[in-house]
């Protein structure tokens, strides 16, 4: 792919992740409150579980192209999942001096995030 149209490609998987990553955060506001980064958590998690049934599906079983790759695992899931959100909101609990709330955000951010990648891929694996 030439550089134009994979700008184009990411863009749009991008613009659908980072919308997805919007209105999860709004609605986890509406559902379980603000007192915790909730919605980052929630499309950390979800966006990794999709990573990782992309991963089979583009990868290894349907052998999609490369601009399904692009517009899927990097646009979207890129985009979708977020560490530089997760990065900003510990920092600001650290600052708030909630040192416990931070750390159990990075922590279930990882430990989630890494499960959920794990999970999809699996379950991706056995119903393909």
């Amino acid at each position: 792919m030439t550089f134009l149209p994979t700008i184009l490609v990411i863009g749009i998987g991008a613009t659908i992740g980072a919308s997805m990553r919007y209105y999860l955060s709004l609605w986890s506001v509406q559902i379980w409150g603000n007192s915790f980064a909730y919605g980052t958590l929630l499309a950390n998690v979800i966006g990794s579980f999709i990573a990782g049934i992309l991963l089979v599906i583009i990868l290894e079983k349907v052998l999609l192209s490369e601009t399904y790759r692009l517009l899927l695992l990097v646009g979207l899931c890129g985009s979708l999942t977020t560490f530089s959100a997760v990065s900003i909101e510990t920092l600001q609990l650290i600052q708030a001096q909630n040192y416990l709330q931070a750390s159990i955000n990075v922590a279930l951010n990882v430990a989630l995030s890494l499960s959920a990648v794990f999970v999809g891929l699996v379950l991706t694996r056995q119903l393909f």
